[in-house]
């Protein structure tokens, strides 16, 4: 062989070599990221049935329309009824034609009794009235909404005021506000 055909076999074999190399080196590293992302399990629990952007609707007791809506869901096969809540909006349709709007960052919805409690920076909106609390819960059985937790609030019409807990009865409609310890509510009404 001439020295030129030398040449020519060792730069092919010197190719060969590193082209072997990089592609050894390349799909050995994705088999074993391909394996790492396979061995990781989800955790589930079978007893759990879990839903995303869910929306219930219907008639409370007072014959006011609702709708109940939340972008995570899920409930225990167990209790079917109880319905735990993330990212939550309902709207209730009163009867005179108002809406009351409640949002939290989670919730619960029991679907056979109706009832309902928004927690985590809970804000409800109705007409030019705000109320924020740690907590509201409506009491569709008893014809109730209760506010606890840092409750106040403000009204364009009527002023603000602040408590720890606020008690609306539906039916008869009377507000109760109420403060734990010797801790006095705070209203501040507006002059008309």
């Amino acid at each position: 062989m001439t020295s030129r055909k030398k040449k020519i076999i060792l730069i092919q074999i010197t190719i060969f070599l590193v082209a072997s190399s990089l592609l050894y080196n390349t799909y050995r590293n994705k088999n074993k990221q391909v394996e790492e992302e396979v061995k990781i399990e989800l955790e589930t629990n079978p007893d759990t049935n879990s839903f995303k952007n869910i929306e219930y609707s219907g008639f409370d007791l007072n014959g006011n329309r609702y709708t109940l809506q939340s972008s995570l869901a899920d409930f225990d096969t167990k209790t079917p009824e109880a319905i735990n809540m993330k990212g939550v909006e309902a709207n209730f349709y009163l009867k005179n034609n108002t809406i009351l709007k409640v949002i939290s960052d989670e919730g619960f919805y029991n679907n056979i009794t109706l009832d309902m409690k928004f927690t985590k920076n809970v804000k409800a909106t109705h007409l030019t009235n705000v109320l924020f609390s740690d907590q509201l819960t409506y009491l569709n059985s008893n014809g109730k909404l209760l506010a606890t937790g840092n409750v106040h609030g403000e009204s364009v019409d009527n002023g603000e005021f602040s408590a720890d807990n606020l008690e609306y009865d539906l039916v008869k409609k009377i507000f109760i506000f109420s403060m734990v310890g010797d801790k006095q509510v705070n209203v501040k009404l507006k002059k008309k």
